[in-house]
Order: structure tokens, then sequence, then C-alpha cells
């Protein structure tokens, strides 16, 4: 008696269709792959994480080239930024992710401490997990505030010190370098180095 198959269809037992796959690509250029599998899952609920990947795949958007910024995008988020808006919002405004506005302020000089910290509600978004978890990682002190905004230093610190609370296999790519740039370790870069190093 053959064992039933649990879990949703993979692979090409999952009928894409163009209507699926033009919101597969321009959910994707929204945000990434978090992005493209809640479109996708809005449409069809049960198929897999690894079904949107590959097709993903299939389409190429895995390695797209981020989309250049204008000038007009970028007057309108630092102009956003001086009006205290939130980082999530001024993602959603301008039709990007939060890693590539915080990318692009980074390489206009700004900093998590210019601009006051991260907010829990950002740290939140940008990681994935519920508020509620940042805020116990703020109790805990793996995280430390000031002026109620968690600080770079200690988050770049969590960021090394923690890596294994971060669900870095299910944050788009954006997000999982600018990680690594804060901090977080590059796991393929040390098995790397390590081998080269028992040679």
């Amino acid at each position: 008696m053959k064992r039933k198959k649990v879990g949703g269809p993979r692979g090409k037992s999952c009928h894409w269709t163009l209507e699926l796959d033009e919101i597969l690509k321009l959910s994707w250029e929204q945000g990434g792959l978090c992005a493209a599998k809640k479109a996708i899952w809005q449409h069809q609920p049960s198929w897999g994480l690894y079904s949107v990947k590959r097709r993903a795949s299939g389409l190429e958007l895995c390695h797209a080239s981020p989309r250049p910024w204008s000038e007009t995008e970028e007057n309108h988020m630092l102009w956003s930024i001086d009006s205290n808006a939130s980082l999530p919002l001024i993602a959603e405004r301008l039709g990007r992710t939060v890693a590539a506005v915080r990318k692009k302020l980074r390489n206009l000089g700004y900093t998590a401490e210019s601009l006051g910290g991260f907010k829990v509600k950002d740290v939140a978004e940008m990681l994935l997990v519920c508020p509620a978890r940042i805020q116990y990682w703020v109790a805990e002190k793996h995280l430390l505030t000031k002026g109620g905004r968690i600080t770079e230093s200690s988050f770049s610190k969590f960021l090394a010190d923690h890596p294994e609370k971060i669900p870095f296999e299910s944050l788009n790519v954006d997000m999982q370098n600018w990680l690594r740039e804060m901090g977080y370790p590059d796991r393929k870069r040390e098995l790397k180095f390590g081998r080269a190093n028992t040679q």
C-alpha cells in the first residue's frame, strides 16, 4: 500500500499560467521571494515555497539586477525621511523593499544612528518575525535601545552572536546581503575559506 504524500504540489505538478507568471514577476520586483510567495498563495494557497522558487528561477528572477534609482525617487525618499516617515512606508510608496531603501540611505551617508536607530516594528518587518519576538529580545538584552529605538551597534552584535534566531533563508536577496553587511556571518564564505585553510 502506497503512502499518501503530504503537502502541496511541487515542481511540474503546479500549472503556471501567464497571469500567475505576471503576478510572480511584479511581486518579485517589489519584494523578492517573500512578496512573491504571498502574492501567489493568494491565488494558489496549496502550492509550496519550492514551487514558487523554482518558477522564479525558471523566469530568471532570482538574479535580476536591482532597478536603478531615479532622481525623483531619491528626492522623495529624502523628503520622507525628513518628514519622519517609517522605512516600510517609504518602501511601499516607492515600490521597493525596506532593504533597498536602507541600502540607498547608507550609500548616501545615512546610518541607523543618524535616523534614530531602528523601530521595533521596522526590525520585525525586515526579519519577517512578529514584533513580540523583537520585544522579547529587547527584554532579554540581546538588543539594546536608546530613546525607545534599537541601536545599530546592538543590532549588528545580535546578528553576529545569534544568527540562528534569524529566518535568513526566508528573506529576499537584498535583505540577506544587507544583513551580511551589518554583521550576519557569511556561512558560505566561512566554509570556503575553512576548506582552503585545511588544504
